[in-house]
């Protein structure tokens, strides 16, 4: 009988079980957060934040593959559930910055490890820092852009109906 042969360490496959919960909390924190946005009438930012849910699950089902690729297969993690209240979207904003900066730090810690260990994970690794470090800075723009907003409502809504564009 062929049998297949796993092609990596156990330390990088709990690294790749780490990014695959990560990324599956991400999706699901994006999912509470477009409900929260539609529940104070925010339907801009409700369909921007069901969008990059949709994006994180990628990301997961990207490191499924890698996974089975390399002669393993993924575990699905249990999520946490969310109960935070997000009643604007500047918190929302602020809670996505932050979570997309803790991956980001995740996956420079991981590849520090990759480098020494594999060179294909070490690879694998550069469109996830890549794709990170887009994501801080697409935050980071609209952190700035929402700013220029203050208090004024009309220019919320502006910026609402703007986050349903992207």
């Amino acid at each position: 009988m062929i049998q297949t042969k796993n092609l990596l360490t156990a330390e990088l496959t709990e690294w790749l079980q780490k990014s695959i919960a990560s990324e599956l909390y991400a999706s699901h924190l994006y999912k509470h957060i477009a409900n929260q946005m539609q529940f104070v009438g925010f339907f801009g930012a409700q369909k921007y934040w069901l969008k990059e849910s949709a994006d994180e699950l990628t990301h997961y089902q990207i490191h499924v593959d890698f996974m089975n690729d390399m002669g393993t297969v993924a575990q699905l993690p249990a999520i946490q559930p969310i109960k935070e209240n997000i009643s604007t979207i500047e918190d929302a904003l602020a809670v996505a910055y932050n979570t997309e900066l803790a991956l980001l730090n995740q996956y420079k810690e991981f590849y520090k490890i990759a480098e020494e260990q594999d060179c294909i994970v070490d690879v694998y690794l550069h469109q996830f820092i890549e794709i990170q470090r887009k994501a801080v800075g697409e935050y980071g723009d609209l952190i700035a852009r929402y700013t220029r907003c203050g208090k004024n409502e009309a220019a919320i809504l502006e910026f609402d109906e703007y986050l349903s564009e992207l």
